[in-house]
């Protein structure tokens, strides 16, 4: 396993949002676009090489610089599986607002098959508790599955077995079109407490309030993305563009992170 760690000061960026007359505040130190020579110092990188993780350019051409990542069936596995993913260092939050952007592009000989291809995840810390990620979005087929794991009964231990599991259709996919998620969630521990809204290419697709979506855990939850294939691969090798992790804060607002993402052409 590949596993990249280095410390940085957090710096927050503020810029006045016209529209809503707030301060909206980006988190560009933790995420966002990084060159490969600084890539280590905001990232940590999952994966069996490095060399699965490649800087290039925007496939539906834009200009911008993207990642490119992959996994092979003949890869040694990286944390007990086939996986490449980008995380942002030092990013974790046990409770309250924070906002997330990932975006996806699928290559032309993108093959489609049942398997799961986990392209992006809010996971959560694991040493006091092996548990699935509170959210995860997993292309199956041709379709794109918002997968959401929490707690059944928060006076029991966390533990896998203590989990819930709910699935919802967000999206049909294609190749060679970005697919960008923005992501408000207001990590919760309490019951009737906490939120999830999820956007996609601008749409809102999901929405849901009142209701605990964190598990009790160590340092609590942070952004994954990239390629993680949980199961059977079903192919030589997957491969996919994405963007950089964008980050906000509570006083962020959806139209900041989307400009941020591929899919804001203005």
């Amino acid at each position: 396993m590949l596993l990249l760690r280095w410390s940085f000061s957090a710096v927050l960026v503020a810029y006045f949002c016209v529209e809503s007359a707030v301060v909206a505040q980006v988190d560009p130190s933790r995420g966002g676009p990084v060159s490969a020579n600084n890539f280590e110092s905001r990232y940590e990188l999952n994966s069996a090489t490095k060399d699965n993780l490649q800087w290039v350019k925007d496939p539906a051409g834009s200009g911008k610089t993207v990642l490119f990542a992959r996994v092979r069936d003949t890869d040694g596995d990286s944390a007990g599986a086939k996986r490449t993913e980008i995380s942002p260092t030092h990013e974790h939050i046990k409770e309250g607002i924070r906002w997330y952007a990932f975006s996806f592009y699928l290559p032309d000989d993108w093959q489609f098959h049942p398997f799961d291809t986990v392209v992006a995840q809010l996971h959560t810390s694991q040493k006091t508790a092996i548990v699935s990620p509170p959210v995860v979005f997993v292309i199956l087929g041709s379709n794109l599955v918002l997968s959401r794991h929490r707690p059944t009964d928060l006076s029991l231990p966390v533990s896998k077995a203590n989990t819930t599991t709910n699935n919802t259709l967000i999206s049909t996919v294609a190749t060679n079109k970005w697919y960008c998620l923005v992501v408000r969630v207001d990590w919760s521990n309490t019951y009737n407490k906490g939120s999830l809204e999820v956007w996609l290419n601008g749409n809102q697709v999901f929405k849901e309030r009142n209701y605990h979506n964190s598990f009790e855990t160590w340092l609590g939850n942070y952004p994954k993305a990239g390629i993680y294939m949980p199961g059977l691969m079903g192919v030589s090798k997957r491969e996919v563009y994405m963007d950089f992790i964008h980050l906000g804060d509570a006083q962020s607002r959806f139209k900041d992170m989307y400009a941020l993402t591929p899919c804001d052409t203005k």
